[in-house]
């Protein structure tokens, strides 16, 4: 298998079984993930961030961002996809050159949300100014005679606390839009309700994504919507927290009939 083959980590999208994608931070973590047989690696930027002492929304350089993913990539053998929050770049020609620089890293996918990150009243883009920005993406990959797989990503869901059909209507406005730009993929964080997932997956022209959250129905039921990739975000980076705060904490703070006992 070809870590950079397009074709395949496209076809995984297109499976009765969704794609699933429990996300890494770092080499460790990758090929952690790897060998417990997962058929892709994607990366989590709260918990790229947060490992190095950053906030999310692009607080990590570009440039620490490019040399961790560099080393992912050196280190899996299986689709590597990183999340690119809004591309560290605001104007096109940046956006370019920074896709530039990162598609010669050997990865075959992007998460690329329409949130203006770091803007400060959280904006999303127009839809048009962002189906121009996955159109910018997509002239930066052909210039380097690649292809790469645009996961397009709506923060509607995470700017509205109460989800309608109305809501999940304007999301499917902006997956159009995005399709038509150069889309693969939609992801749709922070909706959660049973029945407006799957109006969405009804609707939507492009493969569904979701993220594991608080309130997610069970993965067997998101298949049954028709979801096709299923993605946990920073949840594997706070499982794995936990479980080394637990582990230390039994080693310091040993309990008392064990003190006892020594």
């Amino acid at each position: 298998m070809n870590r950079i083959d397009y074709d395949y980590f496209k076809s995984l999208h297109n499976q009765q079984k969704p794609l699933m994608l429990y996300n890494c931070w770092d080499v460790a973590s990758a090929k952690a993930i790897e060998k417990a047989g997962s058929k892709a690696i994607a990366t989590s930027s709260f918990a790229m961030a947060d490992a190095w002492g950053y906030s999310d929304g692009e607080q990590l350089s570009f440039e620490q961002l490019l040399w961790s993913v560099s080393r992912i990539a050196e280190h899996v053998s299986v689709p590597l996809t990183v999340d690119i929050e809004g591309g560290y770049a605001v104007d096109e020609e940046s956006l370019a050159n920074n896709m530039e620089q990162l598609f010669q890293l050997g990865i075959c996918g992007i998460n690329f949300e329409d949130q203006k990150v770091n803007h400060p009243d959280d904006e999303l883009w127009a839809i048009k100014e962002q189906s121009q920005r996955i159109r910018t993406i997509q002239q930066a990959a052909a210039k380097l005679q690649k292809k790469v797989f645009i996961n397009a990503r709506t923060d509607l869901f995470f700017k509205k606390t109460k989800h309608s059909l109305g809501l999940v209507n304007e999301a499917i406005e902006r997956t159009y839009a995005y399709a038509e730009a150069g889309a693969d993929g939609i992801f749709i964080p922070g909706l959660t309700e049973q029945s407006l997932i799957e109006q969405f997956a009804q609707k939507s022209p492009l493969p569904v994504n979701v993220m594991v959250m608080d309130g997610m129905i069970s993965n067997a039921e998101l298949q049954e919507l028709g979801v096709k990739r299923i993605s946990y975000g920073p949840y594997s980076y706070f499982q794995a927290l936990h479980h080394l705060q637990d582990d230390a904490r039994s080693i310091l703070q040993p309990p008392a009939h064990y003190l006892e006992m020594s």
